[in-house]
């Protein structure tokens, strides 16, 4: 080349600062929409759980059943009075749970064994077999047409200790007709907490 050198120039430092104040601003903006995304992930697990103690409920509903003594018993839901499960697999159980030397934020079923052997689980035919983020409560009253269920699912999808806790609810009542009526929709509070 001739005596002509090309001079190389470089970012001057507000160009720098420009760039770097847009990124601040795109992670202000990006990162607690990402986890209101991940948390909103998680109510999955609800949704779909509580879609299978719904059914459940109705298959218990409408098979017939008796006695021992072979008398009929008349159409209600499973977990009535003493038979009503209690919060499983317990009130904010989920947080904290030691797994191979880690803690992790999820039920592990290896740290609930006997969680959903009660019987109304069982009459329900409803487990929850894999980690996750939900603990769960049945109640139901009443005979025939008079019955009626409530299906919740709590949880705390942030482990903090506010008892601000996410909750998902399904309802089903018995109807005229043998079947069972139930809201199409699910109640929730504090979805994503």
């Amino acid at each position: 080349m001739s005596g002509r050198q090309i001079k190389r120039r470089g970012f001057t430092l507000i160009e720098m600062m420009i760039v770097v104040a847009i990124l601040g601003i795109l992670a202000a903006i990006a990162i607690p929409a990402f986890v209101k995304y991940v948390r909103r992930s998680k109510t999955t697990e609800a949704l779909m759980n509580l879609r299978k103690i719904f059914d459940g409920s109705v298959t218990y509903f409408e098979k017939e059943h008796a006695n021992r003594l072979g008398a009929h018993i008349p159409k209600q839901f499973p977990g009535q009075g003493n038979l009503a499960p209690g919060e499983t697999p317990g009130r904010n159980a989920c947080c904290g749970q030691p797994s191979g030397g880690a803690v992790v934020d999820k039920c592990l079923p290896e740290n609930e064994r006997d969680a959903w052997d009660h019987v109304t689980w069982q009459a329900l035919s409803f487990g929850v077999d894999d980690p996750h983020y939900f603990w769960y409560n049945y109640v139901s009253t009443g005979v025939g047409v008079s019955s009626s269920f409530t299906a919740r699912a709590h949880g705390n999808l942030n482990c903090d200790d506010n008892n601000a806790f996410s909750t998902f609810e399904r309802v089903g009542v018995g109807s005229p007709t043998g079947g069972v009526v139930g809201g199409a929709g699910i109640y929730s509070r504090n979805e994503v907490e």
